[in-house]
């Protein structure tokens, strides 16, 4: 007996030595051949994640862990099978259900949610790793998360309508997951992402209504933080600075999501330019962000097309970009739930100006609840920290149930952190990671914080009011 605890106790290290398998050479995630037989949101095959799930550096301690095999379809109406991951808390609550789109930002399915969330994970998938600690206070509320890949197998970074369609196929399986998951198929449902998952989140919201319309019942709102509503915005803030990375990853993501890209591609990048362009297109964004560090792509004296910044006059990348745009043509699907926005005006990633038109073009074509909260402190990094607290009180409220605003409703602070329920919220998110770390069962006992305290309330007045005094910060 003894020998076989010490063999137990050493399978259960290795375990947690070993490197999980990357999406490409998994063949949990490959496609059967009778694909098509399926319908959309259908689950193909699940198992439990092949290693533990993970916060930021250490094992994330929850009841269970599950991957979905599930059926979905690209921008051009192709079948493909996509994976989703369900996180089950402790004490989890079968009523409440987030769908929080990580900021996956690379064109590689290699970055996939689903891989950077498994503990030792590859060091480039650190970005995402850091989102988790948001999805860790989400499952100390008890709500079920599930996490999508949303880019498929293709890595189809930047294509609205993929992401879209992969997000409501994620939460139509999760929703059918009852037997496997204990998640009801009646249960209260929002949406969450930040930067590059506000694109995907927003998407998901937006197809829903023709897409998914079986969802109408379920799906109670939608909270957006440095909302991407065009890359074309982020590639001019990025190139030439510390996230210039991003602009390979969205260049090669636009090849991935229209193959047909890539005669253009060929025919206006410079021949070396273009060679290093494709040899990158399996970086994820913490790798690309150290390797394109400060790079210019299409300004400087040298830039990578021979037409420079011109490059996006082209009719087909014109076309291109303004095809998976948000809030700029009116004839594209529009989200018809509640909304919460949430971005600082001094944001150096996603800048502010795309945020504040989408919200004005929604306003003026009758959207009936979006509510946005504009910090005048925050840059993209800040309002990434900062900014949750908001978005959290405003999930809590609308999966308990209360109303939302009535049409638009745009609120100025020198900060979210003095957003109603912000304080609350923060202190869940610092308090939780501590706890994680531990090795805490997340929902259990990690407790969940609901009411402000004498010192959350301090705490927020005073970091609200130390913002207010520094003024924006960029946080380069």
């Amino acid at each position: 007996m003894k020998l076989l605890t010490v063999f137990a106790c050493l399978a259960t290290v290795l375990a947690q030595t070993i490197r999980p398998t990357i999406p490409s050479e998994d063949d949990f995630y490959n496609a059967p051949s009778n694909l098509t037989s399926y319908d959309a949101g259908d689950i193909i095959d699940f198992r439990r994640a092949p290693n533990q799930v993970r916060s930021l550096f250490t094992p994330l301690k929850v009841e269970n862990a599950w991957q979905l095999l599930v059926k979905s379809q690209n921008a051009r109406g192709e079948p493909i099978a996509m994976v989703t991951t369900v996180l089950v808390p402790y004490n989890a609550d079968p009523s409440k259900l987030v769908s929080y789109q990580y900021a996956q930002d690379s064109a590689t399915m290699d970055c996939a949610p689903s891989y950077s969330l498994l503990y030792r994970g590859e060091i480039g998938t650190f970005v995402q790793q850091a989102e988790t600690l948001l999805v860790q206070a989400l499952l100390t509320k008890g709500w079920y998360v599930v996490l999508p890949d949303y880019e498929g197998p293709d890595g189809a970074f930047t294509s609205g309508w993929q992401a879209g369609y992969a997000t409501v196929d994620s939460i139509r399986a999760a929703l059918s997951s009852k037997s496997i998951t204990g998640i009801s198929p009646n249960a209260d449902t929002a949406l969450w992402g930040f930067s590059g998952g506000s694109f995907a989140s927003t998407w998901g919201a937006s197809v829903q209504p023709e897409y998914a319309p079986d969802l109408k019942e379920n799906l109670v709102g939608a909270a957006l933080g440095g909302w991407v509503t065009n890359w074309t915005d982020v590639i001019a803030a990025s190139d030439g600075t510390t996230y210039a990375g991003l602009v390979p990853n969205i260049l090669n993501g636009m090849i991935k999501s229209n193959p047909d890209l890539k005669e253009v591609f060929d025919a206006e990048f410079k021949e070396d330019r273009r060679k290093e362009l494709y040899s990158r297109t399996d970086d994820c964004v913490f790798t690309s962000f150290i390797n394109y560090l400060n790079r210019d792509i299409f300004g400087g004296d040298d830039p990578w097309t021979e037409k420079g910044w011109d490059f996006f006059k082209i009719p087909e990348i014109k076309e291109a970009v303004l095809n998976n745009s948000i809030g700029v043509l009116k004839d594209t699907p529009r989200p018809e739930i509640p909304l919460f926005l949430y971005h600082g005006t001094p944001d150096q990633i996603v800048p502010f100006n795309g945020s504040q038109k989408a919200y004005e073009n929604f306003c003026e074509w009758g959207i009936d609840s979006l509510e946005f909260a504009v910090s005048e402190t925050s840059g993209h990094l800040l309002e990434a920290t900062v900014g949750n607290g908001a978005a959290l009180a405003w999930l809590e409220r609308m999966l308990n149930g209360e109303e939302p605003v009535k049409g638009c409703n745009r609120t100025v602070r020198s900060t979210n952190v003095l957003y109603p329920g912000a304080d609350v919220q923060l202190s869940q998110v610092i308090s939780t990671i501590p706890s994680s770390a531990r090795g805490s069962k997340i929902g259990e006992e990690t407790p969940n914080k609901t009411d402000s305290s004498l010192i959350t309330r301090i705490f927020q007045q005073s970091l609200g009011g130390v913002l207010g005094l520094i003024g924006p910060i960029p946080l380069r």
